[in-house]
């Protein structure tokens, strides 16, 4: 099966990666192994299995060997009684147009179930890159709120010091106090956000090491979104199942219009009659009558074969509309990240004039610590606008088969 599907995968999807993904990721190799762990993907190749049982079956065709026996006492008046028996073997006969399109329909059955193995690969990897930055963006925001925590309690020290010595009022003690005890709950609340994430995160991929991602800046790739709606759609295992089912519906409409015409049942009889004075030989030959249900079941079949045909649209036009989400999502955060890593930098320069004017006695400290709540307000949605950034990008790599090469199999 591994086989099959590395073939298939290699003819019909290659993968060429065109692009370095975030280095904030897990590596290919542990993310294709966590991967292939998946019940999404486990489910699939149990499907594939049992296409390549359903395609075996179909090969094999639906008649099978059956033998007929039968014992009489033949009871002539005057004469003595005579046992009687014979014995017959039957056989459907498939006829040929009916076995080509048993042999389309079971390829077609396999062709779509390689699909949905690779359906299922990419939708777990879609979770991991969810979950995954998820554990990134809690994490960041308990490191963060944790620098803060540190720098307040630095605050407070200098504070209360300067209180001592008759340089601050205790007021002052009070506000830091006050700014110490938020950022101890704010930070208490993310490092809750963190483990929670990361317990998610082990739950769906329990081999899956925990994140240690690297400040990795975002880099939009190259091509514009033309390019690469038509290579995610070239590549997308979803809508190539549906090409498959709408075929194989169409297949299946056209093998119920052969049975307009049924299989004939061929046999082979022998009997013993007159208590053996006579051996009869012959053949039997029987054709079913195609009734009222045969019609109804070719139109039920045309009319699925039309309902899988409008799916395929639609599944056409819902993955066209999500490629292009995918690069403007891709392209709209690194944009925002560009924009918001001038507005920390702003945020940082003033918390640094704020700071030198509160030494100087120009400002108060109320002063610095709104500077510095602006500043981390900043730095975090910095750090969260380059972990969506990334995880935008991820995606948008993921979809369009260039990140992690999810369809090789180990």
């Amino acid at each position: 099966m591994r086989r099959t599907l590395l073939l298939f995968t290699l003819t019909v999807v290659p993968i060429q990666p065109i692009h370095a993904a975030p280095a904030d990721l897990p590596e290919a190799r542990i993310a294709r192994a966590v991967i292939a762990e998946h019940p999404l993907v486990r489910a699939a190749e149990a499907r594939l299995r049992a296409a390549q049982a359903e395609q075996a079956r179909l090969r094999a065709g639906p008649h099978e060997f059956a033998v007929r026996m039968g014992a009489a006492q033949r009871n002539v008046k005057g004469a003595p009684d005579q046992g009687e028996w014979e014995t017959a073997i039957e056989r459907g006969l498939r006829l040929p147009d009916k076995a080509r399109l048993d042999e389309r329909m079971g390829g077609t059955a396999v062709e779509e179930a390689v699909e949905r193995v690779g359906e299922a690969r990419h939708e777990a990897a879609r979770q991991l890159i969810a979950q995954w930055y998820a554990v990134l963006q809690a994490q960041a925001d308990a490191r963060l709120w944790q620098e803060q925590a540190t720098l307040l309690e630095q605050e407070a020290r200098i504070v209360t010091r300067r209180v001592a010595t008759g340089d601050a009022a205790r007021m002052q003690v009070l506000q830091v106090e006050t700014a110490r005890s938020q950022a101890a709950a704010q930070l208490a609340q993310a490092q809750t956000r963190a483990q929670a994430a990361l317990a998610e995160l082990t739950r769906h991929f329990p081999s899956l090491p925990a994140p240690t991602g690297q400040d990795r800046e975002p880099a939009l790739p190259a091509g514009d979104e033309a390019a690469w709606v038509e290579r995610t759609l070239a590549r997308n295992h979803e809508l190539h199942a549906a090409r498959h089912a709408a075929a194989r519906a169409r297949l299946a409409a056209q093998r119920l219009a052969a049975e307009r015409w049924p299989d004939p049942v061929l046999g082979l009889r022998y009997a013993r009659e007159q208590g053996g004075d006579e051996r009869v030989l012959g053949l039997s030959l029987a054709i079913a009558l195609p009734g009222e249900a045969r019609r109804a079941a070719v139109a039920q079949q045309s009319a699925e074969a039309d309902a899988q045909a409008e799916t395929e649209a639609g599944v056409a036009r819902r993955l066209t509309a999500d490629a292009a989400a995918n690069w403007q999502r891709a392209s709209g955060a690194v944009a925002a990240y560009q924009r918001l890593g001038d507005a920390a930098r702003a945020a940082g320069r003033h918390v640094e004039l704020t700071r030198r004017a509160f030494e100087l006695g120009e400002l108060g400290l109320g002063d610095v610590l709104l500077a510095r709540r602006a500043a981390l307000d900043a730095r975090l949605a910095l750090e969260q606008a380059r972990l969506q950034a990334n995880a935008a990008i991820a995606r948008l790599l993921l979809d369009a088969h260039a990140l992690w090469s999810v369809d090789m199999l180990e």
